[in-house]
């Protein structure tokens, strides 16, 4: 019987994504982590893509705290690519070489031998990037990195998984990969001693340093100051420009849907409603969980690729989880005839609003 693997070719993230960041470090090419949620990225949409990434893509999957990233795959002829294995085998290699506890079983066997090379480098982003929010978040002590030579198995092992920010903090100190600075008050009590002792402070320095003092007391006073009055001024938002030139109107003649413009969200779609032909703009955004769904010019309907949602070329909804119709933009025509979108105007169906004048172009 011929040898076959399996090959990922359709990839999407169910509901329920807690943006954790460990699928984009996994798979940058697939997952794209944004403020609220997490969505496939659109290259990643066709199946010639994500094949060549099924290693990392499962080891996405696998690494998901909350097992959102779903995946569908293909038996394929062949043997797997050699550098599949090389991934796998990088994946799930452990950091330190072989676990501690063999060395320290009953018997006469011999203890394995323990590697004192530099940490894993994925351990020391991790690293870094705790002992930053941890000082801060916690109120500790300013930390300062070292390239201190610690056992990898004594980093892996003593970091609690899920620990606040302050216990990494504290279990950073405690395997010697950071030295917590000198804190403000020890400095002032060091600086006391001296000065109490007589040594290390001139009337010249003790000068300089009630200067400084009351110059960072009047800084932050002002700072604090220039704060509040602009917490307390409104601003008006700064906003990119909605209104989006698409061409003349007469380009837009053939019944159809075009596509010029799905860079910028935009499809033109001319349309036949009631013996009436009009133009209309439709948000490319899937009204599931926004992704993009592709223009099928032979079934006539647009498909989402992540959760099947489909809609009519009108954007009304027929299958799927989409919960409602696409929405339409804003459209005008100026006086040199150029079909103009405005994006920061739009009409839902389910709320009557389609039939608002400013929702099509009659042609």
């Amino acid at each position: 019987m011929a040898e076959t693997h399996k090959e990922i070719v359709k990839v999407w993230i169910a509901p329920g994504c807690i943006v954790c960041d460990a699928c984009e470090t996994d798979c940058p090419e697939v997952f794209d982590v944004q403020e609220e949620t997490c969505i496939i990225r659109p290259p990643a949409l066709k199946a010639e893509f994500t094949r060549p990434l099924t290693p990392s893509i499962i080891t996405a999957a696998e690494g998901c705290p909350v097992d959102v990233i779903k995946y569908e795959m293909i038996d394929v002829e062949g043997p797997e690519p050699a550098e599949w294995a090389a991934q796998k085998e990088a994946a799930s290699a452990p950091a330190g070489g072989e676990a501690g506890g063999k060395a320290s079983g009953g018997g006469g066997g011999a203890a394995a031998a323990v590697s004192y090379a530099p940490p894993d480098p994925k351990w020391v982003q991790l690293l870094e990037a705790a002992h930053v929010s941890g000082s801060r978040s916690a109120g500790g002590p300013r930390a300062i990195v070292r390239t201190a030579k610690v056992q990898p198995e004594s980093i892996q092992q003593a970091l609690p998984l899920g620990a606040p920010p302050d216990a990494q903090f504290a279990t950073m100190v405690g395997t010697g990969y950071t030295r917590p600075g000198k804190s403000v008050a020890e400095r002032i009590r060091e600086r006391a001693e001296k000065v109490g002792s007589g040594a290390g402070m001139t009337r010249r320095g003790f000068g300089v340093t009630v200067a400084a003092a009351w110059g960072a007391l009047v800084f932050v006073g002002a700072t604090s100051l220039a704060w509040f009055q602009s917490f307390m001024i409104p601003k008006a938002p700064i906003l990119p420009p909605t209104r989006v030139r698409v061409g003349k109107l007469t380009a837009y003649t053939e019944l159809g849907v075009y596509e010029d413009y799905k860079p910028q969200n935009i499809w033109v779609v001319t349309l036949e409603e009631e013996g009436i032909k009009k133009v209309v703009a439709i948000n490319t955004v899937c009204t599931h969980l926004g992704c993009i769904p592709n223009w099928l010019p032979a079934a006539q309907i647009f498909k989402c690729p992540c959760h099947g949602s489909g809609f009519r070329k009108t954007g009304i909804n027929f299958e799927g989880p989409a919960p409602r119709p696409l929405e339409r933009f804003k459209v005008e025509v100026d006086a040199t005839g150029t079909l103009i979108v405005d994006k920061g105007t739009k009409f839902r169906q389910e709320l009557g609003q389609w039939s608002n004048p400013a929702a099509q172009i009659l042609v």
